[in-house]
């Protein structure tokens, strides 16, 4: 009896949150985001340069986990995070406004396979916003001012990996979507398809293979200016801490043919000294003769992890980027 007596107090001593637990806080929905521009070193990777990165961060519950993100109205992001809640962010090297959260998908269900927006369209001319939710392989239509307008899960997408679905949402100039699974059917190649306009329509697609990289997945898509896609690839390697490295390729939606692969060109590698984390969301933004890439980062909702966003410049008519001057 004293054995077990004295079991249970060294039991008690070395683990005492075991027995005694501190009360759980309340949740946050009120905290508000802070953004704040970090130092860095110079950073060039192909054409793209290293403008700006920053950091966000809140107490909030609604705050992290952002998975795709657009360029919405006039000098601001719309970013959609893993619980289907948004932050309208507008654009902090044109403006010194705070980030706001904001409700997107119905934040009361708990169950993630309701809410996992990975990724986001959008067209400019009727401003609606489409959106991609992993695990129930889902797209969703939107309303200018972000109501529910239609949804529709396609029979070519119920197969799709569970954690793994509909990571990229492309709108193309002349109105087709283009969508990217993230799980790969080999190394290097994922399950695409083309839909011949708004997918909530009902319209078949036509099913393509996307060509990655081996050793990373489909994060996010965007349409650069001259017609052609953007693909964002994530990497991850084990270690402590775990490491992100980043990708970036260039594909044209013009060679897209039924069944076939659409080969993708290397842009550029995102890893040091560029600040790296796990970049998941990716918005391009013409800047007037150059073009800016947006990367935003997951932080997982992990306390070890940010939430950073990096502005990458991309001189696209041959000249020298430079960095502009910090604040």
């Amino acid at each position: 009896m004293k054995r077990i007596l004295l079991a249970c107090l060294l039991a008690l001593a070395v683990a005492p949150g075991t027995f005694v637990r501190s009360e759980i806080p309340p949740p946050d929905f009120t905290s508000p985001v802070t953004i704040e521009r970090i130092e860095t070193d110079p950073a060039r990777a192909g054409p793209l340069v290293l403008d700006s990165a920053w950091v966000l961060s809140s107490a909030n519950d609604h705050f992290g986990g952002y998975s795709a993100m657009i360029a919405w109205k006039k000098d601001e992001f719309l970013a959609a995070n893993d619980a289907g809640r948004l932050m309208h962010l507008p654009r902090p090297d044109r403006s010194s406004a705070a980030p706001r959260l904001d409700k997107f998908l119905n934040f009361e269900r708990a169950d993630k396979s309701h809410v996992d927006v990975e990724s986001l369209a959008f067209d400019p001319r009727s401003g609606e916003v489409w959106a991609g939710l992993e695990w129930a392989q889902q797209i969703i239509r939107f309303a200018p001012g972000l109501q529910m307008r239609a949804q529709v899960r396609p029979d070519e997408m119920k197969d799709w990996g569970g954690n793994s679905g509909p990571e990229s949402l492309v709108r193309l100039k002349d109105g087709r979507f283009v969508v990217i699974e993230e799980r790969a059917l080999a190394d290097g190649l994922h399950e695409a398809l083309l839909f011949p306009g708004d997918p909530t329509s009902g319209a078949e697609p036509l099913r393509f293979v996307f060509q990655g990289r081996d050793g990373y997945r489909p994060s996010d898509a965007s349409l650069l200016p001259n017609g052609k896609m953007v693909v964002l690839l994530r990497g991850v390697r084990l270690g402590l801490p775990l490491h992100f490295p980043a990708m970036l390729v260039i594909a044209d939606p013009a060679g897209i043919q039924k069944d076939e692969v659409l080969p993708s060109t290397f842009l550029a590698r995102i890893d040091e000294p560029f600040p790296t984390e796990n970049y998941e969301g990716l918005a391009v933004t013409d800047e007037g003769g150059n073009w800016a890439l947006w990367l935003i980062s997951d932080d997982n909702f992990a306390s070890y992890q940010r939430t950073l966003l990096l502005k990458l410049v991309w001189d696209v008519n041959g000249g020298r980027a430079r960095q502009k001057a910090r604040r």
